[in-house]
């Protein structure tokens, strides 16, 4: 099983290495505080995403899906370029494809991880009844369920008639986060603006 940092760098990998090894931009120069980028390989729609940079929000459309991102400066690929990937998702506002992707291999690990911490014990065997009981039903909801949404739902439905004191809401909130993957299209968006910039810096650019 990846962890999440092998996860993600696997993932920008295929995406740099194959989704946009061919990739080139065009830029659109509008009014102060906005630009149109069109960022696909030539002849094909394959990958492609547009950017649009207005004020302080990226718009972003194409192959890829929709979704908006809400800056706390203004949109520019200078400042852009400096975002790393955690930092400009957390700016995500709005967007067309679920937010998350379920592994349930990771998040049996990481639950597993909890568990262990919050009872002090190092194997399920050293759970308490009630306990043991309550990482059942949990490892249950995980191979369950397929998708991230469906398998929060089931955290809380257990929350809710579990006997087990500390599961409180915040642990079940905690729990309920367990599993998630950053989808692919996510990270692509991000990605396409470090290589718009890196091309920009290299003098690749279309104008029209």
């Amino acid at each position: 099983m990846l962890s999440q940092n092998e996860y993600l760098k696997n993932a920008e990998k295929e995406i740099r290495e194959q989704w946009f090894e061919n990739h080139e931009i065009k830029l659109i120069e509008g009014v102060e505080g906005f630009q149109c980028i069109h960022w696909g390989e030539p002849g094909t729609r394959m990958y492609q995403i547009d950017y649009v940079l207005s004020d302080n929000m990226v718009f972003v459309t194409g192959d890829l899906g929709d979704a908006a991102y809400n800056l706390t400066c203004l949109a520019t690929i200078d400042n852009i370029k400096d975002f790393n990937l955690s930092y400009f998702t957390g700016k995500l506002s709005a967007h067309e494809r679920r937010r998350w992707d379920f592994d349930s291999q990771l998040a049996a690990e990481e639950i597993k991880e909890f568990i262990f911490d919050w009872c002090d014990v190092s194997h399920v065997d050293e759970l308490k009844e009630e306990e043991a009981e309550l990482h059942e039903e949990l490892m249950s909801a995980t191979r369950n369920w397929d998708l991230h949404d469906h398998f929060e739902k089931a955290v809380f439905s257990i929350y809710e008639h579990t006997s087990v004191d500390w599961f409180d809401g915040e642990a079940a909130s905690c729990i309920s986060d367990c599993g998630q993957r950053l989808p692919y299209s996510f990270i692509a968006y991000w990605l396409g603006l470090q290589m718009i910039s890196e091309q920009i810096e290299k003098g690749v650019v279309s104008n029209e």
